[in-house]
C-alpha cells in the first residue's frame, strides 16, 4: 500500500494573519458605523418630515370635507393634544374630540422646534388655518445642517423648505426629554 506524503507547505491562515484581518475589519466597522448611523438618522428625518407634511394636508382636506373644525397637534399619548408635547413626541388629527389619525413618537435621535404660539393648528371649512403662519422644524439632534421645516400659512398653504439657520440651531440644540 503506497503511503501518501502530506505536503509540507499548506495554505492556511496563521493565528497572526487571522488577528490582523479581524483588527482591520474592526477598524473598518468603527469608521463605517457612525456614517451608517448618520445615514439612517437622515432617512428617518426625511420620512418624518414627509409624514408630517402629508398629515397636515390630510387634516386640511378633512376640514374641507367635514365643514371645518379639524385640528392637528402634538400629542404624547395619541389621544389628546398635550400642553407640553412637542412634535417629535407624535401628533394627532382631531375632529372635535374624535381622533381621526395618530402618529407615534419619532425616533429618539430626532427633535423638533416650533414657532407656534398656539398648541394646535385648526383648519376651517375653506382649508384655512387662521391664527398666523407657523413653522415646524424637524432635525437630527446636535446636527443643525439636517433640519427641515414645514410651513403652514394662515390661508392653508402647507409646504416644506430649508429652515432659517437659527431654527436649525434651535432644533438641533433641543435636549432629549422623557417621552
Amino acid at each position: 500500500m503506497p503511503c501518501h506524503a502530506i505536503p509540507r507547505h499548506t495554505s492556511a491562515f496563521t493565528l497572526v494573519e487571522l488577528a490582523a484581518v479581524l483588527l482591520a475589519l474592526g477598524v473598518a466597522a468603527a469608521v463605517a458605523l457612525p456614517a451608517l448611523g448618520n445615514l439612517l438618522a437622515e432617512a428617518q428625518l426625511r420620512q418624518a418630515a414627509g409624514t408630517l407634511l402629508d398629515d397636515l394636508d390630510t387634516a386640511r382636506r378633512a376640514a374641507i370635507t367635514r365643514g371645518g373644525g379639524v385640528a392637528i397637534c402634538p400629542s404624547r399619548d395619541g389621544h389628546h393634544c398635550g400642553p407640553t408635547a412637542r412634535w417629535h413626541h407624535g401628533w394627532i388629527i382631531l375632529h372635535g374630540t374624535r381622533v381621526l389619525s395618530a402618529h407615534e413618537a419619532l425616533p429618539r435621535r430626532l427633535a423638533s422646534d416650533s414657532s407656534m404660539a398656539r398648541r394646535r393648528i385648526i383648519f376651517d371649512e375653506a382649508g384655512r388655518a387662521p391664527g398666523g403662519n407657523d413653522t415646524i422644524t424637524l432635525c437630527v439632534r446636535k446636527r443643525p445642517a439636517t433640519a427641515r421645516s414645514v410651513l403652514i400659512s394662515s390661508v392653508g398653504r402647507i409646504h416644506a423648505e430649508p429652515p432659517e439657520p437659527a431654527k436649525g440651531k434651535a432644533c438641533a440644540a433641543s435636549r432629549e426629554d422623557i417621552r
